[in-house]
């Protein structure tokens, strides 16, 4: 809630601006901030500067919260990553698809649009340039957690890109001598305690025993706190991230194992307790065995499963509730024999569902250069070009105003460094 006394200051100040013909500040506070959140970001950083009212509420973290409501149906960005080389610098850049418009017409049905609807070559904003190896995890209301790849001592960090504000996750104590941290990471928000958290994976075994003796144990640390908790026997994702795999308070992961029952597991944040997700019926032994890549994310606010069948057919299934129970329905099929000069292989990095006025389409990441926009309702591709000079990886982003010390709600002593845009960031240690 807004406090009474930023209120009190709205009230003198719309008293003050009535003479200089300033009659937005008459409306409700409540319609002011509907209004401004509703802004592109660009236009929300130059109403800071209008007058000190504004620079208030836009910094007022009520406004962060109705900001990231409308947000997250009127904003669509990506984050992408460029890596030169395997220790060479990232550079990190954030799209914003609001700005991109499309200038060339649609392909019809059945046909791969060769054209570039729109260039994209240059992002709308590079938020930060790191000359460590950092790899995305994740983003959930518009804070991206990144880690640096090391087998025994791994860094996790936190940062809002549109604040410039990132913070160090503590190192954990390991409880074991013998053990290797995978690279395989989940960072999520529990509605119910607004915690946000960090899930990683490593893997412990006794030198003494067989390779059978390997176990993989989750660990779970709380934005604000200094410790991360061990969770026993955690099953083992697959190599590669899940897509956007925080749904509904929970995260998902495919993963290691062969039998069906066990393909999808999901970790509940509230509980920190992992779970079976059952797959779709016909997910036996011999169909599993013609499945050459399965990965897991979010559609419509539903589980949805992708998969390249045969080597030929791009899948998406979708668990949607009927009544009191759950089931997959086959959401749509892309079969690459009906679209020349694509390979099923070439877009096995799926990034989010984006709605829109026809139906929503499903963003990829073609030959980790371009992106591929795919539309369900008219069977058509859009081709939006190279952007990438390196080898890229992409995630979803909704940009917010969340700062780093309001998310950490269990302390309010969270140390919280600065960074500028385009600046070099450098050294990121505790």
């Amino acid at each position: 809630m807004m406090t009474k006394k930023l209120k009190y200051s709205i009230d003198n100040q719309t008293s003050t601006h009535i003479g200089f013909q300033f009659p937005v500040l008459e409306l409700p506070v409540n319609l002011i901030y509907e209004v401004l959140s509703r802004l592109p970001l660009k236009t929300i950083f130059s109403c800071k500067c209008v007058c000190t009212t504004f620079l208030k509420l836009l910094e007022d973290p009520y406004f962060a919260e109705i900001h990231l409501v409308n947000a997250s149906t009127t904003t669509a960005s990506l984050v992408f990553q460029e890596s030169f080389g395997p220790t060479g610098p990232v550079s990190m850049s954030m799209l914003d698809l609001n700005e991109t418009r499309s200038t060339s017409p649609r392909s019809t049905d059945h046909s791969h649009c060769q054209g570039i609807d729109f260039p994209i070559t240059k992002p709308n904003l590079k938020f930060c340039y790191l000359t460590d190896k950092m790899n995305l995890v994740g983003s959930c209301n518009g804070l991206i957690c990144l880690y640096k790849s090391a087998p025994r001592r791994p860094l996790y960090c936190i940062c809002n890109p549109i604040l410039g504000e990132y913070t160090i996750l503590p190192h954990p104590t390991p409880t074991t001598p013998f053990y290797s941290y995978l690279q395989n990471a989940g960072f999520g928000f529990c509605p119910k305690t607004k915690q946000y958290k960090v899930v990683r994976l490593m893997v412990s075994y006794d030198p003494s025993m067989a390779f059978a003796s390997r176990t993989t144990v989750a660990e779970v640390h709380t934005l604000g706190t200094q410790s991360w908790r061990k969770i026993e026997d955690a099953p083992c994702p697959r190599t590669g991230l899940s897509f956007d795999p925080f749904l509904n308070g929970s995260l998902h992961w495919v993963t290691d194992r062969e039998g069906a029952p066990d393909l999808i597991c999901s970790f509940n944040l509230e509980t920190e307790k992992f779970q079976q997700v059952p797959p779709p019926s016909h997910f036996d032994l011999d169909y599993l065995s013609k499945i050459s890549w399965i990965n897991v994310g979010s559609l419509r606010g539903c589980l949805c499963l992708c998969y390249i069948f045969e080597g030929v057919k791009f899948s998406v299934w979708v668990m949607k509730e009927n009544g009191f129970n759950k089931c997959w329905t086959n959401e749509f099929c892309i079969d690459f024999r009906f679209y020349g000069g694509l390979k099923a292989e070439d877009l096995h990095h799926p990034i989010k569902f984006m709605e829109n006025e026809n139906g929503g389409e499903l963003c990829l990441l073609c030959n980790n250069i371009s992106l591929i926009f795919y539309s369900p309702k008219k069977r058509t591709f859009r081709d939006l070009g190279d952007f990438a000079l390196a080898k890229t990886d992409i995630i979803a982003h909704t940009p917010s105003f969340i700062s780093l010390k309001d998310a950490a709600v269990v302390s309010k002593n969270l140390k919280v460094k600065k960074f500028k845009w385009g600046k070099h960031v450098s050294n990121l240690s505790l």
